[in-house]
């Protein structure tokens, strides 16, 4: 069941982080319009990551893999990534 965030502000948010495919049902639910954008999207687990990709949705962080075995350290390795592109861009 989804839970009701109407009183939620989507846009105040840059990364979104899902670890289940109800998650991701509950946000386009609960946010009918909504467009990623340039929000960031993470997900937990392989059926959590399909259900992301089902929805023509832009994975950029996912969890478990070798060198990420949580979200937290996907997380921590994605800004890490994100700041030397980030620095890289600004260099230029």
């Amino acid at each position: 069941i989804s839970s009701d965030l109407s009183d939620l502000d989507i846009n105040q948010y840059d990364v979104l982080l899902f670890f289940s495919p109800s998650g991701v049902k509950s946000l386009l639910k609960n946010f009918k319009d909504f467009k990623q954008g340039n929000k960031y999207i993470g997900a937990f687990g392989p059926a959590t990551s399909k259900t992301v990709k089902d929805h023509n949705l832009r994975l950029d962080i996912k969890a478990p893999i070798p060198q990420a075995p949580s979200m937290t350290v996907a997380l921590e390795l994605f800004i890490k990534e994100v700041t030397k592109k980030e620095k890289l861009a600004k260099s230029k």
